[in-house]
């Protein structure tokens, strides 16, 4: 590659390191009174099934054929091996909910309110929009067809982002890439815009929120983000990603980590039965050291996921971020573990799956 572009040989690390309108058809669900809100207890268990702490991790550098030459939606996904990205993540699946097949294993991560069958369930899943590195159209893709495949309707499932706007982004590519029928929304436009919702300490008060997640229309929440930097905490993955489903604020007004930690604790994100938000991914195909904008400057061609957002977020921190990228956080990083009433996390580790042959 010439030495102007974004990715080097240098920088590559190796592998040892119906459509929209049926979601909203039922109505939305009255918003619950605070006193009758979950949201995050300590101990909380996101799945019964799953451990909080168990995060998997796969390196493969087979899912690209090149590196982008520059980085629009089909730039960046045009090097991506689709087919080797579907079976890794079959694999995460396995290797996550402890399953010998993949039909098993989703059918583990993903579970569904008593009352509905599946192809009633409405899903989300909230994508990182914001600036040029965004969750590729593969991992997108390995989601909704899992969901499909338990049979919930591929009209029943959008993907977002409440800020940076997955309509311009994601749209074109349903039906050659993504499964056909999935809704893209415009913003929050199809899932009932915003509405008020609380979130408790270490930031509590009152904040705009995705209104079909904030009342409950929305039974599974998934979290696909990337790996990028920022100045909070040094990193954004998925704690950081609701910046888009909780209305973003300036560092200067208390858009810090404490409000990171906040809404990560909140009924929206972490209410329902079961728990709204199911499944927590990080896109580190490509990743960058700082951000949230620029184009990435590593490649560490890894994907990862968990059930519990903060125990994905402080593991890549620690084990990708900062031994194979070379980026630096500060000592509050440990408060995503320690606000959830985690401690002796500091020897967390991920899982690693092993790519399918």
């Amino acid at each position: 590659m010439k030495k102007s572009d974004p990715i080097s040989r240098r920088n590559f690390l190796s592998s040892a390191a119906t459509g929209a309108g049926t979601l909203l058809a039922a109505g939305a669900l009255p918003v619950l009174a605070t006193e009758e809100k979950s949201g995050w207890f300590d101990k909380k268990q996101i799945n019964p099934n799953i451990d909080n702490l168990r995060v998997v991790s796969c390196c493969d550098p087979k899912m690209i054929s090149a590196d982008p030459r520059k980085w629009d939606m089909a730039s960046q996904n045009a090097p991506v091996i689709a087919e080797r990205v579907q079976a890794n993540m079959d694999a995460l699946a396995c290797g996550l909910a402890q399953k010998k097949t993949a039909h098993e294993a989703w059918g583990s991560i993903f579970r569904k309110p008593a009352s509905k069958e599946w192809q009633d369930v409405k899903v989300a899943i909230k994508l990182n929009c914001l600036g040029d590195n965004h969750p590729r159209v593969a991992v997108v893709n390995s989601v909704c067809r899992a969901l499909v495949s338990l049979g919930i309707a591929p009209g029943n499932i959008v993907l977002y982002d409440g800020v940076g706007n997955a309509g311009p982004l994601y749209r074109s590519l349903v039906g050659s890439g993504i499964v056909s029928g999935v809704a893209v929304s415009d913003k929050n436009e199809l899932l009932g815009g915003t509405t008020s919702t609380q979130v408790p300490k270490p930031h509590a008060g009152s904040f705009k929120c995705t209104a079909a997640i904030a009342n409950g229309t929305i039974d599974i929440l998934v979290n696909i983000a990337v790996n990028k930097g920022t100045p909070i905490a040094g990193m954004t993955m998925t704690m950081k990603n609701h910046a888009g489903t909780f209305e973003p604020m300036p560092i200067h007004l208390g858009g810090g980590l404490n409000y990171i930690i906040a809404f990560s604790k909140s009924e929206a994100l972490l209410g329902g039965d079961p728990v709204r938000q199911q499944l927590c991914i990080v896109d580190s195909i490509w990743a960058n050291t700082g951000g949230p904008f620029g184009v990435p400057n590593k490649r560490p061609c890894m994907l990862a996921m968990g059930a519990f957002s903060p125990a994905v977020d402080y593991v890549m921190a620690r084990r990708v971020r900062e031994p194979l990228m070379g980026c630096k956080h500060p000592p509050e990083l440990s408060k995503i573990m320690s606000e959830f009433g985690y401690a002796n996390f500091e020897t967390l580790d991920m899982v690693k799956v092993e790519p399918p042959a």
